[in-house]
């Protein structure tokens, strides 16, 4: 199944997620799967409002019916979405694993996290964090909605010098022209004291390297706004992004990705950002 998938259920993190997934789904003119995972308990639970069945095949049904009534709804807010090719699933199985099982061939997944309370900022939701560690495409987590800033939208996305760094940024360049949108690469190195002392080096050093971002960018032809910070990796970028914005990561799993490491910022940008972020699993390409 290529293009992009979204778990949908009746929350509205799901429901940002799907209208995000819409937008994007516009910009790419790529169809979109809305999925509705399902168990055989005896309560459907809240993928399906809290409906009682028994019957795994009635459980089915429910499933696929909140995914299309989900669906419609959302297609008729989001410009131009009834003019992509869209479509619903209703799998069997926790929704973190399915989705993960289905990120084997699809383009995108997309999920949405809540992030109204100090509890569920603190904790990513189960499903994101789990889709986050074992899906084989792109994920996007999308927090719930809220009021846009005052400048114009624009893509972040963290860079160092590994080749998933690289794959990170060539994503974030396409996002960015789909968008036309200005493109933000972001160098976060952390402070030593002789650096900190030797404020001559320092600043021809961040010169250096936001001529070596302008580089890497290629053939992108949009606006580019490169940035180079001192500190922690995850708290600069979370500082750079407003909600109407794109963040993107990449990550080499366990063991890698200097400052960028699934596990550590990685998990704690998507858990603590105000916009969707991206995150490129290992071995992904752009």
């Amino acid at each position: 199944m290529d293009g992009i998938v979204v778990g949908v259920d009746r929350s509205a993190a799901a429901a940002g997620a799907l209208e995000w997934a819409l937008e994007e789904g516009v910009r790419r003119g790529s169809k979109v799967t809305a999925l509705c995972a399902w168990t055989d308990l005896a309560t459907a639970g809240y993928p399906l409002g809290g409906v009682l069945v028994t019957d795994p095949a009635q459980v089915e049904r429910l499933a696929r019916e909140t995914a299309e009534e989900l669906l419609k709804e959302a297609t008729g807010t989001v410009a131009g979405a009834d003019g992509i090719e869209t479509g619903v699933a209703a799998l069997r199985g926790a929704a973190a694993a399915v989705l993960a099982e289905m990120s084997r061939t699809a383009d995108l997944v997309v999920v949405g996290t809540r992030s109204a309370s100090a509890l569920s900022r603190a904790v990513l939701g189960s499903v994101s964090s789990s889709l986050l560690h074992h899906a084989a495409s792109p994920v996007v987590v999308v927090p719930e909605p809220r009021a846009a800033g005052t400048r114009p939208p624009r893509v972040v996305v963290g860079v160092d010098h590994s080749p998933e760094s690289k794959v990170a940024l060539q994503w974030a360049a396409d996002a960015a022209a789909r968008r036309g949108w200005p493109l933000v690469p972001v160098f976060v190195r952390e402070a030593t004291f002789d650096e900190v002392t030797a404020d001559l080096s320092l600043a021809e050093l961040e010169d250096h390297e936001r001529a070596a971002l302008r580089s890497a960018v290629g053939t992108f032809e949009g606006v580019v706004e490169p940035e180079v910070l001192t500190g922690h990796a995850g708290e600069q970028l979370l500082e750079m992004v407003e909600p109407q914005d794109l963040l993107v990561v990449g990550s080499r799993g366990r063991g890698g990705f200097t400052g960028l490491l699934l596990g550590s910022t990685s998990t704690s940008v998507a858990q603590h950002a105000v916009c969707p972020v991206a995150v490129l699993p290992r071995g992904v390409q752009a």
